[in-house]
């Protein structure tokens, strides 16, 4: 069964136009719908691939048919796509406004991640006064050098299931800077993967 037959079977049952494929997916539109079903484990309504996890709502300009669908779907079969006045962008836009849709979801999927994390940690260790990191991370969307490297090691000891690559370090400060640079090599180690490349290189001589 090829990819056509699949958007054929999916989209013309929804649309008014039932012939012309190109003419039917015209009827469509995205306008900046999009979910985090925080598990790939959708299927894409438009081509039927498996194991989507992020969701991008389109819908028929005529009578209000909605899929839920791959962002790659958007623009491999041009769907139209608007902007906030609901204006159609041209091709170029529309794949750039895709591209950062997408962004946001995954950015956000990451800083709740960061979140979750934090609060189980908080649940095991009581004693610890973890609130100030979590305020901290809402304002900045990351932690100094010393505030990731306690928490880090704050983890690891209570054996918090995380994934260490979501959690970034700010040094937009000289005082973050310093922090960076004379943090032990242990500990560098420890929020190596935290670090960006050009992050990375104001220490790498270190490690």
């Amino acid at each position: 069964m090829g990819w056509l037959y699949r958007v054929e079977k999916n989209i013309f049952p929804l649309s008014q136009e039932k012939i012309n494929i190109r003419k039917a997916l015209n009827e469509w539109k995205y306008e900046g719908e999009m979910y985090d079903l925080e598990v790939a484990e959708e299927t894409c309504e438009i081509c039927d691939h498996p194991n989507i996890r992020y969701q991008f709502e389109i819908v028929n300009k005529f009578n209000g048919n909605t899929l839920l669908i791959g962002s790659e779907c958007i623009t491999k079969f041009e769907i139209p796509v608007l902007d906030s006045n609901g204006v159609r962008l041209s091709s170029n836009e529309a794949k750039k406004k895709v591209n950062r849709d997408r962004r946001k979801l995954v950015t956000e999927a990451k800083e709740k991640h960061v979140i979750h994390s934090l609060i189980r940690l908080k649940a095991i260790e009581e004693e610890f006064e973890i609130d100030s990191f979590i305020d901290y991370y809402k304002k900045r969307r990351a932690f100094t050098p010393n505030q990731l490297s306690t928490l880090i090691w704050r983890l690891d000891k209570a054996k918090v299931e995380y994934n260490k690559s979501n959690f970034k370090v700010i040094i937009t400060k000289d005082r973050e800077k310093e922090q960076l640079l004379k943090m032990e090599e242990w500990k560098l180690k420890k929020i190596w993967l935290c670090l960006s490349p050009s992050q990375r290189k104001h220490v790498e001589h270190k490690i």
